[in-house]
């Protein structure tokens, strides 16, 4: 949970033109995307976890019920043998689903965490893109102001040389 306040965090500073670029609106929308079904994915993570041992649960009561007929009934011995192994066999499988399925699970949330991340090193390098592109523009700006500068200057020279020529006498 650290980890997305973090984010919160961050976007919360994060400059309000990066908010308006296109991309870091489709990845933003990735992320709150990724995020929900990250949630979703750990919540039936979770339930299925519970659920399953309960199930599982059933199935060790019948086959400790039908162990325990075997041990108390040797005239039935062979029955009640073929009856706790069945059991057994179904316990086994719902153990082995269980697993299987918590290890989905695991599987599709650790998908999604890359995800996240892979989203949040994308929105990284966008914003590094716009400030790159920023500081050109400010390089551009500056240099056509000192362009600018020079050539104000130049006719302020000109005019000022122009301007003692008259008042000495020389003409032009």
């Amino acid at each position: 949970m650290k980890y997305f306040g973090v984010i919160r965090c961050m976007i919360a500073m994060v400059d309000e033109e990066y908010l308006q670029d296109k991309k870091v609106q489709k990845i933003d929308s990735d992320i709150r995307t990724f995020k929900t079904d990250l949630q979703r994915a750990q919540m039936e993570m979770e339930g299925f976890d519970s659920r399953l041992d309960s199930e599982l649960e059933s199935f060790r009561a019948a086959e400790k019920s039908k162990r325990d007929s075997y041990e108390s009934l040797r005239s039935r011995l062979r029955s009640a043998e073929q009856e706790w192994r069945d059991a057994d066999k179904r316990y086994r499988e719902q153990v082995k689903r269980k697993d299987k399925t918590l290890s989905d699970k695991k599987k599709t949330v650790e998908v999604l965490k890359k995800r996240i991340k892979d989203a949040e090193k994308v929105k990284e390098k966008r914003f590094r893109e716009i400030d790159k592109e920023k500081e050109r523009l400010v390089e551009k700006a500056k240099r056509e102001k000192a362009r600018e500068m020079e050539e104000h200057k130049a006719r302020e020279v000109e005019r000022v040389e122009e301007e003692k020529r008259r008042e000495l006498g020389l003409g032009t």
